[in-house]
């Protein structure tokens, strides 16, 4: 008489393999956060207005 040694659909999960995916979910909801503040800090640190060529030719005036 030989066993079956696959998953059968009423066996119970792993709790290592659980606990595993519990740290890689985890894992990506901390990256996914942390990204999200940096993209954060990024946009709020960015000039509202960027200089056209025309400022960049009266600014070269002033100094020169």
């Amino acid at each position: 008489m030989t066993t079956a040694t696959g998953r059968h659909r009423g066996q119970h999960r792993d709790p290592v393999e659980a606990a595993l995916k519990a740290l890689v979910v985890s894992g990506h909801l901390i990256v996914l956060g942390l990204l999200g503040v940096l993209v954060n800090q990024q946009q709020r640190h960015q000039p509202v207005a960027t200089a056209t060529a025309a400022d960049a030719e009266s600014l070269a005036l002033v100094e020169a």
